[in-house]
């Protein structure tokens, strides 16, 4: 047994809050008694990118306030930010989750700009799970008000109007997927003789601060119901065999089912 009492290979809990406006969207991811990350999405129109004026913009950020560890009151590190961060593009953008042409309004004069601000309020270990799960969470939750176009044609520099949520109802954003995240912490057998063999690594499913502390890699695989890999992200340490890999994709596989059950489950309440 682990220190909180689970087993190798179970998650620990969790509890989303959301609440919606009128142009935007928040979800308060609770994982665990220890680990809190907070998600708001709301949405602009702006010119699009010269270079793809047919496709609209996402800007995302990772914010670690002060008060979520006593390690983050000096300065929050910059490596955990942003590879949450980078993370977070992989799964949203580079893995297709989200259409990005779909948020353009009139090419190559105006398109809607997402923007994604994550931040983390308590630091119980496993902030990528959490945090890729607010975020997906706070777009399912979003709802992308209907504009009008101005009199004087699409072709103008007039901005589109908005319409008022009670006069249409706005819809939900372009989502392909609902891809989330599943991470381990890796661990040696003996860990006084910090051992790195393959043979000898442990995987811990959804590690916390402190199974964090004496790992000596960790590994997170996003996906989505599917089992369509968005993300495969090790970030060394110790060596990895290709049959533990294959032993975390598999139980990765089944906690995504049940998260993404569970998501759906909030969304509808």
């Amino acid at each position: 047994l682990r220190t909180d009492g689970r087993v190798w290979n179970q998650l620990r809990s969790s509890r989303l809050s959301l609440t919606r406006w009128e142009n935007g969207a928040t979800c308060t991811t609770q994982w665990g008694k220890g680990t809190r990350v907070s998600c708001t999405c709301t949405a602009e129109l702006l010119p699009p990118n010269p270079d793809r004026p047919n496709e609209g913009m996402v800007a995302l950020s990772v914010d670690l306030s002060p008060s979520a560890s006593t390690a983050f009151r000096q300065a929050a590190p910059v490596t955990t930010g942003g590879s949450i961060l980078r993370s977070l593009e992989r799964v949203l953008l580079t893995g297709g989750a989200l259409d990005t042409e779909a948020l353009c309004v009139t090419p190559q004069y105006w398109v809607w700009k997402l923007s994604l601000a994550v931040t983390v309020l308590d630091d119980g270990g496993n902030l990528m799970d959490a945090s890729v799960l607010a975020a997906l969470a706070a777009l399912r939750h979003y709802r992308k008000p209907h504009v009008e176009l101005a009199a004087e044609g699409s072709n103008s520099g007039v901005p589109p109007r908005w319409i008022q949520s009670d006069l249409k109802e706005p819809v939900p954003l372009p989502l392909h997927h609902t891809p989330l995240s599943i991470s381990f912490a890796l661990l040696p057998h003996d860990t006084a003789a910090q051992s790195t063999a393959s043979a000898k690594v442990t995987l811990l499913v959804d590690p916390d601060a402190r199974e964090e502390l004496v790992s000596v890699g960790t590994l997170s695989i996003a996906m989505n119901v599917h089992g369509e890999v968005c993300l495969l992200d090790f970030g060394g340490g110790c060596e990895l065999a290709t049959e533990r890999l294959r032993e975390a994709y598999r139980l990765a596989a089944q906690h995504v089912q049940d998260l993404c059950q569970a998501l759906e489950t909030s969304l509808q309440q």
